[in-house]
Order: structure tokens, then C-alpha cells, then sequence
């Protein structure tokens, strides 16, 4: 953003509606420029009428030789409906280039499709489905065999395949939309600070389910002055490496469009409970390693960027401050802790970056961009959500430059390695 975008998003960011009417005006003017739909540093290959979801999942299997996939079915830019499904499959072959439908799924969203997800290294992997009054999950082998069905829906699976955490995505899907889903119930959906569901965790083999806490018992935990008269919920889980603990989102809505938010963690059985020192907005978040976490987010000193926490602690400091000015979804790769790649949300001319930063030596290094058609927006929008492969050579991510939503990879071999400067 240039110094006048910036001046304006400081005057309206406290505001979505008049936020994003703003920045649909401005965006659809500058639409009209001739600007090139694409340019990047390396080949991408493009799959339309295919997309994952979100960046904080791995779509390829643990030996990279199978790339998980939600196909849809005509227009991607309208909200689902009742009724509307997707297909549940998989990619395979030279270049991941032979789709292979598997199961369909009514539970999705645009932005994290059905929480399709492996189940730790083996070739079995779960999504979320209907089962008659409420959302479950689905467990399927590759070779398209249904071995399993939880009786809630999953939202993150721990490393190891072994346990689940749960919220409720109906009522989601009532305060945070094209997060959540229209089936399910929310047993207190006229109820402000819920204290009958919250995160639950799911023993898979068993289908055993412990609730660790309530919305209640977060919103009562170090309660703040914006909380009050608001609708609160749980959301964005995210095992740690080793599975030990995870991360998650309280956020509450006031005034029907005001969204507040919180970061914390804990262990796995819903202790040591920490409160991570941000104020007001966190939107995206990764694990660096076992102990530190990335998030965008404003800090406690109220500036708005990336920053590195240290887990269960008051220790944080940030990252790109001036080489980032956008939101974006981080994530790092398996095998190192001094690369991230990111994205950014559309410029005035609907370009998408998708970008490596390094960290031990605070560069920035742009892989490219990819022009957004300007119907893609609000719930629909078609974020890049990139996410790596195991080793760290292909990356994985969703874009709808060619005027489709498509399922995309570009490859960068051992780029993270060889010093090489990528360049578009």
C-alpha cells in the first residue's frame, strides 16, 4: 500500500463495511487497467475447477506422491447453498495431472474448503460431511474405501493422525461467514457466550470425545471491555509440530460487525492455558518450530504486521515490518525455521503476491503475482493460501487468475538451499 491507501485503511480498518466498500470502489476502478494476469519467477501449473483450502494444512500425502483436492462443480464465485456439494479426491501422476474423485462432501466453504486433511503418514486422510442433524467427519483411503466416520467435525488433525479437535462450524458460520457451514446445529445460537461447546478433542481410533473448554470459560478468562454485548466463538485450530499443543482464536463480534480477537494455546488436554500479548486482531498464524509462533496480527504496542511470540511467554518481536504492508497466510516448510512463504490479499490492481522472506536475513523475495477477477471477493474470494510439499521443493496454492478458481503448484526444486535469488 502507498502512503494514501495506508492513511485511508487507518481511518476505515475499524469498520468492514465502510472498509470494504472502499476497497471494492478503488479496486473495481483500477480493474479496468490493462495489467497482466500473471508473472512469476517460475512455471505454475494450473488445475481449473479444482482448490484445497487453507494454508495451515498439507494437501500431499507424507511420501509427495499424492496431492489431496476439492473439485467443484460450475460457478465458484457464488456462496454455497443448501445442497450444493463438492468432490473429495485426489491427484497422482507425472506432474500430479490425473484426478481421481473419491467421495463428495456438503460441508464446505471457499476459504477452507471441508478441512480436508491426511491423517498423519499414512494414505488415509478425513474431511467433514453431513450426518443427519449435525456435521461429522469422514475417513477414506486412497483407494476410495470409507474406513471410518467421527461423529463431529474435525477442524485440525495432531501430526501422528491420532487426535482431532472440534468446534462448531454452524454457529461459524453465523458470525464468521464462509468459515463455517449451513448444515449443523449450534444449541445456543441465541446465546452470547455459549458454556454447552467450545474446542473438543476427538480420539480418532475410538471416536471418543473430551471437551476441553467452553466459549464461556475463554471469555471469562482475563475478560476485556469490548466483550461485553458481543457473540463470541472459537476458531483456527493449529497442532504444534510435535502435537503437545495447539493453537486457536477467540473472536467476538459487536455490533454486528465489529470482530475482536485473541491468540492462545495449550496443551493438548486443555491446560496451561496461555494468552498470547496481541491486541484486538490476529488473522493468520503458523508454527515456526516447537516453541515459537508467527501470526499477523496488532501487537501490544498497536502496530499492525507479522510477529514471532515465544510460546507460553511474554517474549515477541517482529518480522518484515518494512517489507510487508498486507495481511497474509504464512507457513513454514518442514525441514527449516529461516523460510516463510506468504501471500498478500489483492492490491488496487487485484494482484496476489506470493512470497518467500527469509528471516535470518530479513528478505523479502517475490515468487509473483496473480491478477484476481474482482468478482472473487468477500466470502468467495480466491486467496493464494500457499502451503508447502514435505521436502520443501513445490508449493502448493489456490488462485483464480486464469478467470477460474484453480488448484495450482509451482515447483522451486532446492531453492531454499542454493542462494539463489528468485526473480520475476
Amino acid at each position: 500500500m502507498n502512503q494514501l491507501e495506508l492513511l485511508v485503511y487507518g481511518l476505515v480498518k475499524n469498520n468492514p463495511r465502510i472498509k470494504n466498500l472502499v476497497r471494492d470502489t478503488y479496486q473495481a476502478l483500477f480493474s479496468l487497467f490493462p495489467v497482466p494476469r500473471q508473472n512469476q519467477a517460475y512455471p505454475v501449473t494450473i488445475r481449473e475447477g479444482y482448490f484445497f483450502g487453507f494454508h495451515d494444512k498439507n494437501p500431499w500425502s507424507f511420501d509427495n506422491g499424492y496431492l489431496l483436492s476439492h473439485g467443484y462443480h460450475g460457478i465458484s464465485h457464488k456462496l454455497p447453498r443448501h445442497g450444493d456439494q463438492v468432490d473429495i479426491g485426489l491427484f497422482s501422476g507425472d506432474d500430479f495431472s490425473v484426478f481421481r474423485k473419491i467421495a463428495t462432501t456438503s460441508c464446505y466453504n471457499w476459504q477452507q474448503g471441508s478441512m480436508l486433511q491426511w491423517l498423519g503418514k499414512t494414505h488415509t486422510f478425513i474431511f467433514n460431511d453431513v450426518g443427519g442433524d449435525d456435521n461429522t467427519a469422514k475417513i477414506f483411503d486412497i483407494g476410495g474405501q470409507n474406513i471410518g466416520v467421527l461423529s463431529k467435525a474435525i477442524a485440525a488433525i495432531d501430526p501422528e493422525g491420532k487426535v482431532a479437535l472440534s468446534y462448531n462450524f454452524a454457529r461459524l458460520q453465523r458470525y464468521f461467514p464462509g468459515y463455517g457451514y449451513l448444515s449443523g446445529t449450534d444449541p445456543e445460537n441465541k446465546t452470547e457466550i455459549p458454556s454447552t461447546h467450545g474446542i473438543s478433542t476427538i480420539d480418532i481410533p475410538h471416536n471418543l470425545i473430551t471437551k476441553l473448554f467452553s466459549v464461556k470459560d475463554i471469555a471469562s478468562f482475563r475478560p476485556e471491555k469490548s466483550m461485553q454485548d458481543s457473540c463470541h466463538f472459537l476458531t483456527h485450530c493449529l497442532f504444534s509440530p510435535s502435537g503437545k499443543r495447539f493453537l486457536f482464536l477467540h473472536r467476538w463480534v459487536k455490533n454486528g460487525n465489529i470482530t475482536f480477537t485473541r491468540m492462545f494455546s495449550c496443551d493438548v488436554n486443555g491446560h496451561h492455558l496461555h494468552l498470547f500479548p496481541t491486541r484486538d486482531m490476529v488473522s493468520h498464524i503458523a508454527w515456526q518450530d516447537e516453541t515459537h509462533v508467527l501470526a499477523y496480527c496488532r501487537s501490544k504496542e498497536n502496530k499492525d504486521g507479522y510477529f514471532l511470540f515465544k510460546d507460553s511467554s511474554e517474549e515477541h518481536r517482529s518480522v518484515g515490518m518494512e517489507q510487508f504492508d498486507s495481511d497474509g497466510h504464512p507457513s513454514f516448510p518442514e525441514n527449516s525455521t529461516e523460510w516463510f512463504i506468504t501471500d498478500t490479499y489483492p492490491d488496487r490492481f487485484r494482484r496476489s503476491y506470493l512470497i518467500l522472506y527469509n528471516i535470518l536475513k530479513e528478505k523479502r523475495f517475490d515468487l509473483g503475482y496473480f491478477r484476481q477477477p474482482i468478482k472473487y471477493k468477500e466470502a468467495v474470494r480466491c486467496d493464494l493460501h500457499p502451503r508447502w510439499n514435505h521436502d520443501g521443493s513445490m508449493i502448493c496454492f489456490d488462485s483464480a487468475h486464469s478467470g477460474k478458481r484453480s488448484l495450482c503448484t509451482i515447483k522451486i526444486g532446492d531453492l531454499l538451499n542454493s542462494g539463489i535469488t528468485p526473480q520475476f
